[in-house]
């Protein structure tokens, strides 16, 4: 008989993301460590994590059906649609190193001029790598995805219009971790394992 106490269902969540290396939590109720920064708001689209996987069969003669099916890849990929306009998601979108990016101040005289950040876009050789850590909160239950080492893979266009905020899609593809260490690591409360 099923239990619906087991059903899954995504009301709330953050994403967090600091320096690749650095260390996670060692526990789903655990603080995020100082490292990770607060991505900021998530559209109601919440997190969309799908596995994809390349397989090779092998076959023998004589036989009708392959004798070994091996993974050759598997790639892992978490999107998220974020609602605000900071200066890590814009070098997320753009692909553009927070270094590179110039913020000048607002001045007050003689002529006022608020604050802004510039940059520029288009090298292929500038790319943005980060620790991924995500939170998906149902109902005091907790899933905590956590990529090493994360790319932007995919974005989303990116619309300017008064029918809706500026967002920033982005889908994140899990990379080979530092140190040969697991790519992505889950902890999900409150699942309990089958007595042998």
């Amino acid at each position: 008989m099923g239990d619906s106490a087991n059903i899954i269902v995504g009301t709330a969540g953050k994403a967090y993301a600091a320096p690749v290396g650095s260390t996670f939590p060692l526990g789903p109720e655990i603080a995020w460590g100082s490292d990770f920064t607060d991505m900021g708001f998530i559209t109601p689209d919440g997190l969309e994590e799908a596995l994809a996987e390349e397989r090779t069969q092998l076959d023998a003669w004589g036989e009708d059906a392959p004798v070994v099916d091996l993974a050759k890849k598997r790639t892992q990929t978490f999107k998220l649609v974020f609602r605000e306009t900071t200066a890590q998601l814009l070098a997320l979108y753009y692909q553009v190193q927070m270094a590179s990016m110039t913020s000048t101040a607002a001045v007050t005289t003689p002529t006022p001029a608020k604050q802004f950040v510039s940059f520029g876009s288009g090298s292929t050789q500038d790319t943005v790598e980060i620790a991924l850590g995500l939170d998906v909160i149902y109902g005091g239950k907790r899933h905590r995805i956590m990529i090493a080492r994360a790319g932007v893979s995919d974005r989303g266009a990116l619309k300017h219009s008064a029918d809706d905020s500026s967002n920033y899609e982005l889908t994140f593809t899990a990379l080979a971790a530092p140190g040969g260490a697991q790519s992505v690591q889950h902890f999900i409360t409150e699942v309990t394992l089958p007595t042998p």
